[in-house]
């Protein structure tokens, strides 16, 4: 007696709970996929945001902790950040006590740049992600699961 066991792997995606993946009756196994065209594009907008975002964390940190800006790393990451905080500069007052120095405007740059990063990756959500549900049987009997 032949038994026709039909086994559905679903791969991780974005999923909407109210979609099922579209399964038919073969004989053999079957692999759901589910992929959005746009994930890449999506995930790409929360790095690029991300590393800004640290990027300034860490000048924060190291403008507080009073680096050394003779330090090849201390002086790449003010050079870096200089440019992304620009448009940021004179918003609030900086304070300085020695080395120490807090630039109070960081933190607004910290907020600004977080919230673009989280609305251009919705817009793209919103705008472009779809599930694409892709289905491919197979007919090799060498792959079958056991089951009592």
């Amino acid at each position: 007696m032949e038994r026709n066991d039909h086994i559905v792997r679903e791969e991780p995606g974005p999923r909407d709970p109210s979609e099922e993946p579209a399964a038919t009756a073969t004989s053999g196994t079957e692999v759901v996929s589910r992929f959005s065209p746009a994930r890449r594009a999506y995930e790409a907008i929360y790095l690029v945001f991300a590393v800004i975002v640290v990027a300034i964390i860490i000048r924060v940190l190291l403008k507080v902790l009073g680096a050394n800006t003779a330090v090849a790393f201390t002086s790449f990451m003010y050079g870096a950040t200089d440019p992304l905080l620009a448009p940021f500069r004179g918003i609030l007052p900086t304070f300085a006590s020695g080395r120490t120095v807090f630039e109070s405007s960081a933190l607004i740059a910290i907020l600004v740049y977080g919230v673009i990063g989280l609305v251009l990756a919705r817009l793209v959500a919103i705008m472009f992600m779809r599930d694409v549900t892709v289905a491919h049987g197979t007919r090799s009997r060498r792959a079958r699961p056991y089951s009592d």
